[in-house]
């Protein structure tokens, strides 16, 4: 497994702010789409939106 860069809580309204050492390596910014990929091992893989496969 990998190094954990961040841990965030849940909203009322069902958000989570994605930490600040994620974004900067996923070179995130305002209005950038963020992908959420499911694995065959039932992980969750968060990329940029210019992954998407």
């Amino acid at each position: 497994m990998g190094k954990i860069l961040g841990v965030s809580v849940l909203s009322s309204k069902g958000t989570v702010t994605i930490p600040k050492k994620v974004r900067e390596f996923l070179r995130l910014s305002r209005g950038d789409l963020v992908v959420f990929k499911l694995t065959d091992n039932g992980e969750i893989v968060i990329k940029r939106g210019d992954n998407v496969e």
